[in-house]
């Protein structure tokens, strides 16, 4: 059985608790398998991520979703498909520079997936060490250790630099869309708080626009 963990922020958890995790038990997801992990100690995006990494097992693997997605008709029957050993990246923009780049890739041409990625247990693990034993020691690396953002920019680095040559699957149809500008654009990146960042392969489009629906009327249908 998938594994998944919302990484959420308190300004978030209405969503999640409403819409979000009930989403994922309609289609079959145990609620046992879902681990919503907020940031209620306001740790910020990397140091909460990185925490969320480091407290999961050393076995197996996890979905790692954003606390401001819609996931596709069939997401439970898709995410159980992969093996524990592959990353997979359920999402992509259209101002992303590998956007073309689909299926097998490696670590360089792998998409900016945070918002749905699956990474196996002892690689996010390894990733904690490599951001807090190596990287942080790095000048390249200094300012987005003080920024303290950046969660996706630094798996990336941390693949490129330490596992170059593993595959990574940049996954069409994308698994899920980004409604950030549902629930009141985002909330890391201020610079992009009005701007639509979607995802370009998504196919459930009536998904979004039912819950937008939603949103508007109050929760009501």
């Amino acid at each position: 059985m998938s594994k998944y963990a919302i990484h959420a922020c308190p300004q978030r958890m209405w969503y999640v608790n409403q819409y979000l995790v009930p989403s994922m038990l309609d289609q079959g997801i145990s609620e046992s398998d879902i681990m919503v992990k907020c940031d209620d100690k306001k740790l910020g995006n990397l140091t909460h991520c990185m925490d969320i990494f480091s407290h999961i097992t050393q076995a197996g693997s996890t979905w790692h979703l954003q606390d401001d997605v819609v996931i596709c008709k069939d997401f439970k029957k898709r995410t159980e498909e992969f093996q524990q050993n592959q990353i997979v990246c359920g999402f992509v923009v259209s101002n992303d520079g590998n956007v073309k780049h689909t299926g097998f890739v490696e670590p360089e041409n792998m998409w900016w997936s945070f918002p749905c990625i699956h990474i196996p247990n002892n690689l996010a693990r390894e990733c904690v060490h490599w951001v807090y034993e190596v990287a942080r020691y790095k000048s390249i690396y200094s300012w987005m250790i003080m920024a303290n953002k950046y969660d996706d920019t630094f798996f990336k680095e941390f693949l490129k630099k330490v596992h170059p040559s593993i595959k990574v699957l940049n996954l069409k149809p994308n698994l899920v869309d980004h409604v950030d500008y549902l629930l009141g654009g985002s909330i890391i990146n201020e610079e992009r708080k009005n701007k639509n960042v979607r995802a370009v392969w998504f196919e459930d489009l009536d998904l979004v626009e039912e819950l937008e629906r939603k949103i508007d009327n109050g929760g009501n249908s």
